[in-house]
Protein backbone atom coordinates (compact mmCIF):
# COMPACT_ATOMS: atom_id res chain seq x y z
CA UNK A 1 0.00 0.00 0.00
CA UNK A 2 2.95 2.34 0.68
CA UNK A 3 4.01 2.03 -2.95
CA UNK A 4 0.55 2.80 -4.26
CA UNK A 5 -0.54 5.45 -1.82
CA UNK A 6 2.75 7.31 -1.65
CA UNK A 7 2.59 7.74 -5.40
CA UNK A 8 -0.98 8.96 -5.16
CA UNK A 9 -0.33 11.29 -2.25
CA UNK A 10 2.89 12.81 -3.56
CA UNK A 11 1.66 13.26 -7.13
CA UNK A 12 -1.86 14.48 -6.77
CA UNK A 13 -2.05 17.13 -9.43
CA UNK A 14 0.13 16.48 -12.48
CA UNK A 15 2.81 13.84 -12.39
CA UNK A 16 5.74 13.62 -14.70
CA UNK A 17 6.15 9.96 -15.54
CA UNK A 18 7.55 8.02 -18.42
CA UNK A 19 5.43 4.88 -18.43
CA UNK A 20 2.40 4.99 -20.73
CA UNK A 21 0.72 2.52 -18.37
CA UNK A 22 0.83 4.78 -15.33
CA UNK A 23 -2.56 6.16 -14.32
CA UNK A 24 -0.98 9.54 -13.62
CA UNK A 25 -0.30 10.03 -17.33
CA UNK A 26 -3.42 12.11 -17.86
CA UNK A 27 -4.66 15.38 -19.23
CA UNK A 28 -5.21 18.27 -16.80
CA UNK A 29 -9.01 17.78 -17.07
CA UNK A 30 -8.77 14.68 -14.94
CA UNK A 31 -6.02 15.80 -12.59
CA UNK A 32 -6.87 15.43 -8.91
CA UNK A 33 -6.11 18.28 -6.53
CA UNK A 34 -5.11 17.74 -2.94
CA UNK A 35 -7.72 18.56 -0.30
CA UNK A 36 -6.32 22.04 0.27
CA UNK A 37 -6.44 22.74 -3.48
CA UNK A 38 -10.26 22.49 -3.62
CA UNK A 39 -10.79 26.22 -3.87
CA UNK A 40 -13.79 26.50 -6.19
CA UNK A 41 -16.77 24.30 -6.99
CA UNK A 42 -15.19 23.70 -10.39
CA UNK A 43 -12.27 21.97 -8.67
CA UNK A 44 -14.70 19.33 -7.44
CA UNK A 45 -16.12 18.81 -10.91
CA UNK A 46 -12.65 18.40 -12.36
CA UNK A 47 -11.72 15.97 -9.60
CA UNK A 48 -14.91 13.97 -10.19
CA UNK A 49 -13.98 13.63 -13.86
CA UNK A 50 -10.76 12.05 -12.64
CA UNK A 51 -12.68 9.54 -10.54
CA UNK A 52 -14.70 8.41 -13.56
CA UNK A 53 -11.59 8.31 -15.72
CA UNK A 54 -10.01 5.93 -13.22
CA UNK A 55 -13.13 3.78 -12.83
CA UNK A 56 -13.43 3.48 -16.60
CA UNK A 57 -9.83 2.75 -17.47
CA UNK A 58 -9.21 -0.68 -18.93
CA UNK A 59 -7.19 -1.50 -15.79
CA UNK A 60 -10.38 -1.48 -13.74
CA UNK A 61 -14.06 -1.44 -14.82
CA UNK A 62 -13.22 -0.68 -18.44
CA UNK A 63 -11.85 -4.20 -18.93
CA UNK A 64 -10.09 -6.04 -16.13
CA UNK A 65 -12.90 -6.58 -13.63
CA UNK A 66 -15.56 -7.57 -16.14
CA UNK A 67 -13.08 -9.82 -17.92
CA UNK A 68 -12.04 -11.52 -14.68
CA UNK A 69 -15.67 -12.13 -13.75
CA UNK A 70 -16.12 -14.18 -16.91
CA UNK A 71 -12.79 -15.83 -17.74
CA UNK A 72 -12.35 -17.13 -14.18
CA UNK A 73 -15.78 -18.78 -14.36
CA UNK A 74 -17.42 -21.65 -16.22
CA UNK A 75 -19.06 -19.26 -18.71
CA UNK A 76 -16.12 -18.76 -21.05
CA UNK A 77 -13.70 -20.55 -23.29
CA UNK A 78 -10.30 -19.19 -24.19
CA UNK A 79 -7.43 -19.88 -26.52
CA UNK A 80 -3.78 -19.76 -25.60
CA UNK A 81 -3.17 -17.99 -28.92
CA UNK A 82 -2.85 -14.77 -26.93
CA UNK A 83 -1.70 -14.24 -23.38
CA UNK A 84 -4.52 -11.87 -22.50
CA UNK A 85 -6.11 -13.17 -19.28
CA UNK A 86 -5.11 -16.71 -20.16
CA UNK A 87 -3.30 -17.27 -16.86
CA UNK A 88 -6.41 -16.25 -14.94
CA UNK A 89 -8.60 -18.37 -17.23
CA UNK A 90 -6.40 -21.43 -16.72
CA UNK A 91 -5.78 -20.65 -13.03
CA UNK A 92 -2.02 -20.51 -13.56
CA UNK A 93 -2.06 -17.64 -11.12
CA UNK A 94 0.87 -16.02 -9.36
CA UNK A 95 0.88 -13.11 -6.93
CA UNK A 96 2.74 -11.17 -9.62
CA UNK A 97 -0.13 -11.37 -12.13
CA UNK A 98 -0.27 -8.07 -14.03
CA UNK A 99 -4.06 -7.90 -14.20
CA UNK A 100 -4.43 -8.38 -10.45
CA UNK A 101 -1.85 -5.65 -9.90
CA UNK A 102 -3.82 -3.32 -12.17
CA UNK A 103 -7.12 -4.02 -10.43
CA UNK A 104 -5.60 -3.40 -7.00
CA UNK A 105 -3.72 -0.28 -8.07
CA UNK A 106 -6.49 1.38 -10.02
CA UNK A 107 -9.19 0.35 -7.59
CA UNK A 108 -7.36 2.15 -4.86
CA UNK A 109 -6.57 5.05 -7.17
CA UNK A 110 -10.32 5.50 -7.73
CA UNK A 111 -10.92 5.20 -3.99
CA UNK A 112 -8.22 7.74 -3.18
CA UNK A 113 -9.56 10.21 -5.72
CA UNK A 114 -13.10 9.84 -4.46
CA UNK A 115 -11.86 10.22 -0.89
CA UNK A 116 -10.18 13.54 -1.68
CA UNK A 117 -13.50 14.90 -2.93
CA UNK A 118 -15.31 13.54 0.13
CA UNK A 119 -12.84 14.90 2.68
CA UNK A 120 -12.78 18.35 1.09
CA UNK A 121 -16.51 18.44 0.45
CA UNK A 122 -17.47 17.38 3.97
CA UNK A 123 -15.52 20.34 5.34
CA UNK A 124 -16.51 22.93 2.73
CA UNK A 125 -18.22 25.24 5.22
CA UNK A 126 -17.20 28.43 3.41
CA UNK A 127 -19.22 27.63 0.29
CA UNK A 128 -22.87 28.51 -0.26
CA UNK A 129 -25.58 28.70 -2.90
CA UNK A 130 -24.99 27.06 -6.27
CA UNK A 131 -21.35 26.34 -5.39
CA UNK A 132 -22.38 24.29 -2.35
CA UNK A 133 -24.98 22.47 -4.43
CA UNK A 134 -22.31 21.54 -6.98
CA UNK A 135 -20.02 20.30 -4.22
CA UNK A 136 -22.76 18.18 -2.66
CA UNK A 137 -23.56 16.77 -6.10
CA UNK A 138 -19.91 15.73 -6.55
CA UNK A 139 -19.62 14.32 -3.02
CA UNK A 140 -22.75 12.19 -3.54
CA UNK A 141 -21.18 10.59 -6.60
CA UNK A 142 -17.78 10.23 -4.95
CA UNK A 143 -19.33 8.21 -2.13
CA UNK A 144 -21.10 6.01 -4.68
CA UNK A 145 -17.95 5.49 -6.72
CA UNK A 146 -15.93 4.62 -3.63
CA UNK A 147 -18.52 2.08 -2.54
CA UNK A 148 -18.54 0.50 -6.01
CA UNK A 149 -14.74 0.23 -6.09
CA UNK A 150 -14.58 -1.24 -2.60
CA UNK A 151 -17.25 -3.78 -3.47
CA UNK A 152 -15.19 -5.19 -6.34
CA UNK A 153 -11.89 -5.18 -4.46
CA UNK A 154 -13.50 -6.96 -1.50
CA UNK A 155 -14.99 -9.67 -3.70
CA UNK A 156 -11.80 -10.28 -5.68
CA UNK A 157 -9.23 -10.25 -2.89
CA UNK A 158 -11.50 -11.44 -0.08
CA UNK A 159 -13.80 -14.42 0.38
CA UNK A 160 -17.54 -14.12 -0.36
CA UNK A 161 -19.60 -12.71 2.49
CA UNK A 162 -21.04 -15.37 4.80
CA UNK A 163 -21.22 -16.12 8.51
CA UNK A 164 -18.16 -18.32 8.13
CA UNK A 165 -16.17 -15.75 6.15
CA UNK A 166 -17.10 -12.47 7.82
CA UNK A 167 -14.04 -12.49 10.05
CA UNK A 168 -11.62 -13.48 7.27
CA UNK A 169 -9.20 -10.98 5.74
CA UNK A 170 -10.71 -8.63 3.21
CA UNK A 171 -8.98 -5.53 1.86
CA UNK A 172 -7.95 -2.12 3.21
CA UNK A 173 -10.73 0.27 4.20
CA UNK A 174 -9.98 3.85 3.15
CA UNK A 175 -11.91 6.76 4.62
CA UNK A 176 -9.17 9.39 4.49
CA UNK A 177 -6.20 10.13 2.28
CA UNK A 178 -3.16 8.03 3.12
CA UNK A 179 0.03 9.91 3.84
CA UNK A 180 3.39 8.71 2.48
CA UNK A 181 4.87 5.94 4.66
CA UNK A 182 1.67 5.66 6.69
CA UNK A 183 0.99 2.11 7.86
CA UNK A 184 -2.24 0.49 6.71
CA UNK A 185 -3.72 -2.95 7.15
CA UNK A 186 -6.37 -5.25 5.76
CA UNK A 187 -9.61 -5.39 7.68
CA UNK A 188 -12.20 -8.16 7.68
CA UNK A 189 -14.75 -8.89 4.98
CA UNK A 190 -17.47 -7.80 7.39
CA UNK A 191 -15.74 -4.48 8.02
CA UNK A 192 -15.34 -3.96 4.28
CA UNK A 193 -19.05 -4.49 3.73
CA UNK A 194 -19.87 -2.20 6.63
CA UNK A 195 -17.80 0.53 4.97
CA UNK A 196 -19.44 -0.06 1.59
CA UNK A 197 -22.89 0.32 3.12
CA UNK A 198 -21.81 3.42 5.04
CA UNK A 199 -20.64 5.03 1.79
CA UNK A 200 -23.92 4.13 0.09
CA UNK A 201 -25.83 5.75 2.94
CA UNK A 202 -23.70 8.90 2.67
CA UNK A 203 -24.22 9.05 -1.08
CA UNK A 204 -27.98 8.99 -0.54
CA UNK A 205 -27.64 11.64 2.17
CA UNK A 206 -25.80 14.03 -0.15
CA UNK A 207 -28.20 13.40 -3.01
CA UNK A 208 -30.94 14.40 -0.58
CA UNK A 209 -29.44 17.79 0.16
CA UNK A 210 -31.29 20.87 -1.05
CA UNK A 211 -30.95 21.60 -4.75
CA UNK A 212 -28.88 18.51 -5.63
CA UNK A 213 -30.09 17.04 -8.90
CA UNK A 214 -29.75 13.48 -10.09
CA UNK A 215 -26.76 12.47 -12.20
CA UNK A 216 -26.82 10.91 -15.66
CA UNK A 217 -26.56 7.19 -16.35
CA UNK A 218 -22.86 7.52 -17.17
CA UNK A 219 -22.36 8.59 -13.53
CA UNK A 220 -23.25 7.10 -10.15
CA UNK A 221 -26.79 8.44 -10.19
CA UNK A 222 -29.39 7.78 -7.49
CA UNK A 223 -30.77 4.67 -9.18
CA UNK A 224 -27.21 3.33 -9.53
CA UNK A 225 -26.51 3.87 -5.83
CA UNK A 226 -29.72 2.03 -4.92
CA UNK A 227 -28.93 -0.74 -7.43
CA UNK A 228 -25.48 -1.16 -5.89
CA UNK A 229 -27.08 -1.35 -2.45
CA UNK A 230 -29.42 -4.08 -3.71
CA UNK A 231 -26.47 -6.06 -5.06
CA UNK A 232 -24.42 -5.63 -1.88
CA UNK A 233 -27.28 -6.70 0.36
CA UNK A 234 -28.08 -9.68 -1.86
CA UNK A 235 -24.44 -10.78 -1.53
CA UNK A 236 -24.79 -10.36 2.25
CA UNK A 237 -28.01 -12.44 2.25
CA UNK A 238 -29.85 -9.46 3.68
CA UNK A 239 -32.85 -10.29 1.54
CA UNK A 240 -35.25 -7.75 3.02
CA UNK A 241 -32.67 -5.01 2.47
CA UNK A 242 -32.02 -6.21 -1.09
CA UNK A 243 -35.75 -6.16 -1.86
CA UNK A 244 -36.21 -2.63 -0.55
CA UNK A 245 -33.17 -1.29 -2.39
CA UNK A 246 -34.08 -3.03 -5.65
CA UNK A 247 -37.61 -1.61 -5.60
CA UNK A 248 -36.17 1.85 -4.95
CA UNK A 249 -33.73 1.54 -7.83
CA UNK A 250 -36.42 0.31 -10.23
CA UNK A 251 -38.68 3.20 -9.29
CA UNK A 252 -35.87 5.73 -9.68
CA UNK A 253 -34.81 4.33 -13.05
CA UNK A 254 -38.36 4.09 -14.45
CA UNK A 255 -37.09 2.02 -17.38
CA UNK A 256 -38.27 -1.09 -19.18
CA UNK A 257 -36.96 -4.49 -20.24
CA UNK A 258 -36.80 -4.77 -24.03
CA UNK A 259 -38.57 -7.66 -25.73
CA UNK A 260 -37.54 -7.66 -29.39
CA UNK A 261 -34.33 -8.84 -31.02
CA UNK A 262 -33.83 -5.45 -32.64
CA UNK A 263 -34.07 -3.58 -29.35
CA UNK A 264 -31.77 -6.09 -27.69
CA UNK A 265 -29.10 -5.76 -30.38
CA UNK A 266 -29.38 -1.99 -30.26
CA UNK A 267 -28.50 -1.96 -26.54
CA UNK A 268 -25.08 -3.42 -27.26
CA UNK A 269 -24.42 -2.24 -30.81
CA UNK A 270 -25.01 1.48 -30.36
CA UNK A 271 -23.64 4.07 -27.94
CA UNK A 272 -27.07 5.24 -26.82
CA UNK A 273 -28.23 4.82 -23.23
CA UNK A 274 -30.88 2.12 -23.32
CA UNK A 275 -34.04 1.83 -21.23
CA UNK A 276 -32.26 -0.87 -19.21
CA UNK A 277 -29.04 0.97 -18.43
CA UNK A 278 -28.56 2.31 -14.92
CA UNK A 279 -24.81 2.94 -14.87
CA UNK A 280 -22.48 2.36 -17.80
CA UNK A 281 -18.83 3.03 -18.55
CA UNK A 282 -19.46 5.32 -21.49
CA UNK A 283 -17.35 5.47 -24.62
CA UNK A 284 -17.51 7.61 -27.75
CA UNK A 285 -16.61 7.25 -31.41
CA UNK A 286 -13.20 8.76 -30.65
CA UNK A 287 -12.70 7.10 -27.27
CA UNK A 288 -11.46 3.56 -27.65
CA UNK A 289 -8.49 1.60 -26.44
CA UNK A 290 -7.70 -0.74 -29.32
CA UNK A 291 -5.83 -3.79 -27.99
CA UNK A 292 -6.66 -2.83 -24.42
CA UNK A 293 -10.43 -2.81 -24.87
CA UNK A 294 -12.79 -5.35 -23.39
CA UNK A 295 -14.37 -5.60 -26.83
CA UNK A 296 -11.08 -6.68 -28.40
CA UNK A 297 -10.64 -9.36 -25.74
CA UNK A 298 -13.92 -10.93 -26.85
CA UNK A 299 -13.70 -10.47 -30.60
CA UNK A 300 -9.99 -10.91 -31.32
CA UNK A 301 -8.11 -12.38 -28.39
CA UNK A 302 -9.62 -15.81 -28.07
CA UNK A 303 -12.20 -15.37 -25.30
CA UNK A 304 -15.70 -16.59 -26.13
CA UNK A 305 -18.91 -17.54 -24.40
CA UNK A 306 -18.61 -21.31 -24.26
CA UNK A 307 -20.85 -23.56 -26.32
CA UNK A 308 -22.34 -25.20 -23.26
CA UNK A 309 -23.65 -21.86 -22.03
CA UNK A 310 -24.87 -20.82 -25.49
CA UNK A 311 -26.76 -24.11 -25.79
CA UNK A 312 -28.63 -23.26 -22.60
CA UNK A 313 -30.43 -20.45 -24.45
CA UNK A 314 -33.62 -21.45 -26.24
CA UNK A 315 -33.63 -20.88 -30.00
CA UNK A 316 -36.53 -18.46 -29.49
CA UNK A 317 -34.54 -16.36 -27.00
CA UNK A 318 -33.76 -12.89 -28.45
CA UNK A 319 -30.37 -12.92 -26.69
CA UNK A 320 -29.10 -15.97 -28.54
CA UNK A 321 -28.91 -14.43 -32.00
CA UNK A 322 -26.50 -11.77 -30.76
CA UNK A 323 -24.36 -14.29 -28.92
CA UNK A 324 -23.88 -16.66 -31.87
CA UNK A 325 -24.12 -14.49 -35.00
CA UNK A 326 -20.97 -15.10 -37.04
CA UNK A 327 -20.86 -11.51 -38.23
CA UNK A 328 -20.73 -10.25 -34.64
CA UNK A 329 -17.78 -12.03 -33.10
CA UNK A 330 -17.67 -11.19 -29.42
CA UNK A 331 -21.38 -11.47 -28.68
CA UNK A 332 -22.63 -8.65 -26.46
CA UNK A 333 -19.15 -7.22 -26.23
CA UNK A 334 -18.16 -7.33 -29.88
CA UNK A 335 -18.25 -3.55 -30.24
CA UNK A 336 -20.75 -1.27 -31.95
CA UNK A 337 -21.79 -1.65 -35.58
CA UNK A 338 -19.36 1.00 -36.85
CA UNK A 339 -16.34 0.08 -34.72
CA UNK A 340 -15.74 -3.21 -32.94
CA UNK A 341 -13.30 -1.58 -30.52
CA UNK A 342 -15.87 0.83 -29.02
CA UNK A 343 -18.78 0.10 -26.74
CA UNK A 344 -20.57 1.32 -23.64
CA UNK A 345 -19.84 -1.22 -20.92
CA UNK A 346 -22.75 -2.14 -18.63
CA UNK A 347 -22.08 -2.07 -14.88
CA UNK A 348 -25.59 -1.85 -13.40
CA UNK A 349 -28.68 -2.78 -15.44
CA UNK A 350 -32.41 -3.08 -14.84
CA UNK A 351 -32.67 -6.88 -15.44
CA UNK A 352 -30.23 -7.52 -12.60
CA UNK A 353 -32.63 -5.77 -10.22
CA UNK A 354 -35.62 -7.90 -11.20
CA UNK A 355 -33.51 -11.03 -10.78
CA UNK A 356 -32.30 -9.72 -7.42
CA UNK A 357 -35.93 -9.38 -6.39
CA UNK A 358 -36.70 -12.87 -7.68
CA UNK A 359 -33.79 -14.41 -5.74
CA UNK A 360 -34.46 -12.48 -2.55
CA UNK A 361 -38.17 -13.26 -2.58
CA UNK A 362 -37.43 -16.95 -3.22
CA UNK A 363 -34.92 -17.01 -0.36
CA UNK A 364 -37.60 -15.67 1.99
CA UNK A 365 -40.28 -18.08 0.79
CA UNK A 366 -42.38 -15.60 -1.18
CA UNK A 367 -42.45 -17.75 -4.28
CA UNK A 368 -45.29 -15.86 -5.96
CA UNK A 369 -43.31 -12.61 -6.01
CA UNK A 370 -40.18 -14.54 -6.96
CA UNK A 371 -41.93 -15.92 -10.05
CA UNK A 372 -43.41 -12.54 -10.96
CA UNK A 373 -40.00 -10.87 -11.01
CA UNK A 374 -38.29 -13.78 -12.74
CA UNK A 375 -40.83 -13.62 -15.57
CA UNK A 376 -40.35 -9.86 -15.89
CA UNK A 377 -37.02 -10.75 -17.49
CA UNK A 378 -37.48 -14.29 -18.83
CA UNK A 379 -40.68 -13.71 -20.81
CA UNK A 380 -39.41 -10.46 -22.28
CA UNK A 381 -36.33 -12.25 -23.58
CA UNK A 382 -38.22 -15.30 -24.82
CA UNK A 383 -41.90 -14.97 -25.68
CA UNK A 384 -42.10 -18.78 -25.77
CA UNK A 385 -40.76 -19.14 -22.23
CA UNK A 386 -42.63 -21.90 -20.41
CA UNK A 387 -43.91 -19.72 -17.56
CA UNK A 388 -46.52 -22.27 -16.57
CA UNK A 389 -43.76 -24.77 -15.84
CA UNK A 390 -42.17 -22.56 -13.17
CA UNK A 391 -43.43 -23.83 -9.83
CA UNK A 392 -44.06 -21.54 -6.90
CA UNK A 393 -41.96 -23.52 -4.47
CA UNK A 394 -38.31 -23.91 -3.46
CA UNK A 395 -37.45 -25.34 -6.88
CA UNK A 396 -37.77 -21.85 -8.35
CA UNK A 397 -34.36 -20.87 -6.95
CA UNK A 398 -32.54 -23.04 -9.50
CA UNK A 399 -34.59 -21.46 -12.29
CA UNK A 400 -33.73 -17.96 -11.07
CA UNK A 401 -30.03 -18.77 -10.88
CA UNK A 402 -30.11 -20.14 -14.41
CA UNK A 403 -31.87 -17.05 -15.74
CA UNK A 404 -29.34 -14.82 -13.99
CA UNK A 405 -26.49 -16.81 -15.56
CA UNK A 406 -27.98 -16.33 -19.03
CA UNK A 407 -29.11 -12.72 -18.69
CA UNK A 408 -25.83 -11.43 -17.25
CA UNK A 409 -23.49 -13.55 -19.39
CA UNK A 410 -20.37 -11.63 -20.51
CA UNK A 411 -21.03 -8.83 -18.00
CA UNK A 412 -18.63 -10.02 -15.30
CA UNK A 413 -21.08 -11.54 -12.80
CA UNK A 414 -20.67 -15.29 -13.16
CA UNK A 415 -17.49 -15.81 -11.07
CA UNK A 416 -18.95 -13.82 -8.17
CA UNK A 417 -22.36 -15.48 -8.37
CA UNK A 418 -20.88 -18.98 -8.40
CA UNK A 419 -18.86 -18.12 -5.29
CA UNK A 420 -21.75 -16.73 -3.27
CA UNK A 421 -23.96 -19.69 -4.27
CA UNK A 422 -21.26 -22.16 -3.18
CA UNK A 423 -21.32 -23.77 -6.60
CA UNK A 424 -18.73 -26.34 -7.65
CA UNK A 425 -17.85 -25.56 -11.26
CA UNK A 426 -15.61 -26.75 -14.09
CA UNK A 427 -13.20 -24.11 -15.41
CA UNK A 428 -10.42 -23.75 -17.99
CA UNK A 429 -12.36 -25.26 -20.90
CA UNK A 430 -13.51 -28.00 -18.52
CA UNK A 431 -9.98 -29.23 -17.81
CA UNK A 432 -10.19 -28.24 -14.14
CA UNK A 433 -13.23 -29.92 -12.66
CA UNK A 434 -15.18 -29.66 -9.43
CA UNK A 435 -13.65 -26.33 -8.45
CA UNK A 436 -14.96 -25.19 -5.07
CA UNK A 437 -14.84 -21.57 -6.12
CA UNK A 438 -16.33 -20.21 -2.88
CA UNK A 439 -13.12 -21.10 -1.03
CA UNK A 440 -10.87 -19.26 -3.46
CA UNK A 441 -9.70 -15.65 -3.33
CA UNK A 442 -7.12 -14.01 -5.52
CA UNK A 443 -3.75 -13.16 -3.94
CA UNK A 444 -2.79 -9.67 -2.88
CA UNK A 445 -0.26 -8.42 -5.47
CA UNK A 446 3.31 -9.11 -4.38
CA UNK A 447 4.31 -5.50 -5.05
CA UNK A 448 1.87 -4.36 -2.39
CA UNK A 449 2.94 -6.93 0.18
CA UNK A 450 6.63 -6.30 -0.48
CA UNK A 451 6.21 -2.54 -0.08
CA UNK A 452 6.20 -3.14 3.67
CA UNK A 453 3.36 -0.77 4.49
CA UNK A 454 1.43 -3.34 6.49
CA UNK A 455 -0.63 -5.22 3.88
CA UNK A 456 -0.13 -8.95 4.39
CA UNK A 457 -0.70 -11.79 1.97
CA UNK A 458 -3.67 -14.13 2.38
CA UNK A 459 -2.23 -17.22 4.10
CA UNK A 460 -2.14 -20.30 1.85
CA UNK A 461 -4.25 -18.60 -0.82
CA UNK A 462 -2.89 -21.00 -3.46
CA UNK A 463 -4.05 -24.06 -1.52
CA UNK A 464 -7.54 -23.43 -2.89
CA UNK A 465 -6.60 -23.26 -6.56
CA UNK A 466 -8.44 -25.83 -8.72
CA UNK A 467 -6.54 -29.03 -9.22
Amino acid sequence: MKKIFSIICLSCLLASVTSCDDFLTETPTVAIPTEDAFVSANDYTIALNGVYYTLGTYRFLGRDIQALGEVASDNSDHSAATSHFYNIFSYQILNTNAYLEEIWRYGYAAIDRATRIIVAGESATDMEGDDMTTINYCVAQAYGARALSMFYLTNIFGLPYSDANKSSLGVVNVTKTIAPFEKVERTTVEENYRQILADIAKSKEFYGKEGVEDAQYIHMNQAAVAALEARVKLYMQDYAGAINAAHTAIELRDGMIVSTAGEYWQMFKELLISSEDIFVIAKSETDYLSANSLNTLWNKYGVSLNKKTIDEFADTDIRKSLLIAASWDGGKLGGIATNNQIQNLPVLRLPELYLTLAEAYAATGNYGEAKKNLLEVAVKRDASYAAEGVKEDASIMAVIRQERKLELAQEGHRFFDARRWNEVIDVANGTLKNFDVAKFQFPIPAKEVNAGAGVVQTPSWDANLPK
